[in-house]
């Protein structure tokens, strides 16, 4: 049944995607609290994210390793935008608030949007300009509205680079689906490129004082694992049927979770401007979600119809020699 809706399985994959970073970013509060650095954390959950998949597609899917020369800049270009949207993110929470460098992480619709009229990748039409507004809008509520976003400091110009580098991230995904490169290959080779770039930075780091007592350890991996692994693959096998730019909208499932979540394990506050900023988030998705639907529908009773007039004159065709 799911192979035959490849749009909603795409939407699908998307949105439990969303919803495991969500829950990855209440927990990594928690080990934050444990003193253990955004930066620390973050280089230990792509180095274990990466050996736990590489020796699990060595051992059941080692064609997973293997690509075409064409191929291999593409990979490491979507490996790179990977490392980049951690890196900066892991920059802007260090010189701005938490909520702020989430709030600029998603303006990547924007980003999106933009690259798109630039390109002419996606036709884009005002309902579009109008839904990625709203979109940003509620995420702007959701993590508190914070007036720091007004001032165009070095903070918020690194938080604007994640946004650019999260937009880039999905639309390599679709273009990697486009050179017909599988999602687990995506995934495998973005984590090792990110794993090669992290270990180099080894030294500068602080991972080595890290207390791995035995919760610390089990946070880590619910990170890696259940909070990275799959949900970089979901992402990427979504991209292969959803288009990067409702892609990153409803990837703002993201911080609506981690909201929530840490409100429930950390104690945080829900405000009446967040729980707005919640709906507006909800209003948007299933703007989008509707709109490309609808697109989808249409797209395909063309494509059919189109071949239903080809069919009809092939057959039309011996009549007319006939004569």
């Amino acid at each position: 049944m799911w192979r035959n809706h490849p749009f909603a399985l795409g939407i699908t994959a998307i949105t439990v995607a969303a919803i495991l970073f969500g829950v990855a970013g209440a927990l990594a509060k928690v080990l934050f609290h444990a003193n253990i650095s955004p930066l620390d954390l973050t280089a230990v959950r792509s180095l274990v994210a990466c050996a736990v998949f590489s020796l699990a597609m060595l051992l059941t899917q080692p064609a997973t390793f293997r690509v075409s020369k064409s191929a291999i800049p593409l990979l490491i270009a979507t490996g790179l935008a990977f490392t980049a949207v951690n890196i900066t993110f892991y920059y802007a929470i260090s010189m701005i608030s938490v909520a702020a460098a989430i709030t600029l992480e998603y303006t990547a619709p924007f980003f999106v949007l933009l690259i798109s009229v630039a390109f002419a990748s996606r036709r884009v039409d005002l309902r579009d300009a109008g839904i990625v507004a709203l979109s940003v809008a509620g995420c702007f509520l959701l993590t508190g509205g914070e007036a720091e976003l007004f001032s165009l400091n070095a903070g918020v110009l690194v938080g604007l680079a994640c946004g650019l580098a999260f937009a880039i991230f999905n639309m390599l995904g679709n273009a990697c689906k486009q050179r017909g490169v599988g999602a687990s290959t995506v995934t495998l080779y973005a984590f090792l490129v990110s794993s090669l770039l992290w270990l180099a930075a080894l030294p500068a780091l602080s991972v080595h004082t890290i207390d791995y007592s035995g919760d610390v350890v089990l946070y880590i991996a619910f990170i890696a694992i259940i909070a990275t692994i799959i949900p970089y693959w979901l992402l990427m096998y979504g991209l292969r049927h959803v288009d990067a730019l409702p892609a990153t909208i409803i990837g703002m499932f993201d911080p609506l979770v981690a909201g929530l979540v840490a409100y429930a394990l950390v104690g945080e506050r829900l405000t009446l401007v967040n729980m707005f900023g919640i709906g507006v988030i909800i209003v948007a998705v299933c703007l989008i979600t509707i709109k490309e639907k609808n697109a989808q529908s249409s797209s395909q009773k063309n494509k059919a119809k189109k071949e239903l007039d080809e069919s009809s004159g092939t057959l039309q065709e011996p009549t007319q020699n006939a004569y």
